[in-house]
């Protein structure tokens, strides 16, 4: 048993999650509030390192990557149109089910006001114009910090494009091997979440009782009902209504890739079954490897409908009412974050951290969806997983049709 939790992360914050429970109902009355503050700091520092993390990822991916423009075009639109379906999900979601739950603790805290995204033309072009060229950086602007990402990636394409592929090959190689450093940082912090964990929620517990799991236990189901709409609706119309897959033939090829997602709690680590199963299924190699493949970083259905869900929870939570405008800036960080956040454990909730700081929302909230995220996150691999195979499925029927 020792054993198996020095290696699980799962069962080390559900063991966390045990003990500060327990800590805070031997320490009532908010003896252990300051305890919070030592979950805050693993989240800043969380912050601090996935935002360059994330522009050299997103610019060695521009980089290395080329496309035709027809199926460049093809699957950026299928995989946009899924990912926006499932922002509206997860937002639609909270608002019905979610809206007006507050916890106490995480009221009036201070947080710095998000900022927001205008609706009118000449306020929206002002959003994207840093003070500098490292300001989106040093501010951690998540959205700057992508566009950023992009225009590098492709002026450096442009600039050495006519010395090959190999070139290009060679240049993002080198982006990759400066972003192995901050992957580095991420895991180590990642082994230091279930003390962050311990920590708020042991004071939370000290202030507020065991009435802090209602919540997050309503929180859970909306989720998992989220996930279920978007596997079954917006899935289930690309594989049997537009590639006219049998339901019982898909899901007993999907079976495998799926529950090994479900186990090892990563797509990324499930690629090699994805793949196989799609040959299976008759998928052309060619959008195999452009949906579960090439489009990984871009197609995080899972993540992107989590995080929508989640920072409205969090806003809710700390009792602060979203505009339309931070709504689209929600959006928009939710996708771009769950672009640059791949590979590493916990990714969905790295990303989030990343999402929460765009919003200027309270961190404190984080670790405390983190104390049940173990419960949701094998989901989120699933829907990530079941993601790639509809994308490549959609590009192989939308490929025959055209011929």
């Amino acid at each position: 048993m020792v054993q198996r939790l020095r290696h699980s992360l799962p069962l080390q914050i559900i063991f966390c999650v045990v003990l500060g429970v327990a800590l805070g109902l031997l320490f009532p009355n908010g003896q252990m509030k300051f305890a919070s503050e030592i979950g805050k700091a693993v989240i800043h520092w969380v912050k601090l390192v996935a935002g360059p993390f994330l522009f050299l990822t997103v610019a060695a991916s521009i980089i290395e990557v080329r496309l035709t423009a027809g199926h460049g075009l093809r699957l950026i639109a299928i995989a946009l149109l899924n990912t926006a379906i499932a922002i509206v999900i997860g937002m639609g979601l909270a608002r019905l089910f979610l809206e007006g739950v507050q916890v106490s603790a995480l009221l009036n805290l201070g947080q710095v006001k998000p900022p927001d995204i205008q609706l009118s033309g000449d306020a929206l072009i002002k959003t994207f114009m840093p003070q500098s060229l490292f300001a989106p950086l040093v501010q951690n602007e998540i959205l700057l910090l992508a566009l950023m990402a992009l225009v590098t990636g492709m002026a450096i394409r442009h600039a050495y494009g006519g010395e090959g592929a190999e070139k290009l090959r060679e240049i993002a190689g080198r982006f990759e091997r400066v972003r192995a450093v901050p992957e580095v940082l991420l895991k180590w912090l990642i082994h230091a979440i279930p003390f962050a964990v311990l920590a708020v929620v042991s004071g939370s517990v000290s202030q507020n009782g065991l009435g802090i799991f209602g919540p997050l236990l309503r929180y859970i189901g909306v989720v998992i009902f989220g996930f279920c709409l978007q596997v079954f609706l917006v899935y289930g119309f690309w594989i049997f209504i537009v590639a006219r897959y049998s339901v019982r033939e898909f899901f007993r090829i999907a079976e495998a890739p799926v529950t090994y997602a479900f186990g090892v709690n990563s797509s990324l680590a499930t690629l090699p079954l994805t793949l196989k199963a799609l040959k299976e299924l008759k998928v052309s190699d060619r959008s195999a490897s452009l949906g579960a493949g090439v489009a990984t970083n871009l197609n995080n259905d899972g993540i992107v409908l989590y995080e929508a869900m989640a920072v409205f929870f969090i806003a809710q939570l700390s009792g602060i009412l979203m505009t339309e405008g931070q709504m689209l800036t929600a959006a928009l960080a939710c996708i771009v974050a769950s672009m640059g956040i791949t590979g590493i454990p916990e990714a969905g909730f790295i990303s989030l951290s990343v999402v929460v700081s765009t919003l200027g929302l309270p961190a404190e909230a984080l670790p405390l969806l983190l104390a049940v995220d173990w419960m949701v996150a094998r989901g989120r691999s699933v829907v990530n997983v079941l993601s790639d195979m509809t994308l490549s499925i959609a590009l192989d029927a939308t490929d025959r049709k055209m011929k």
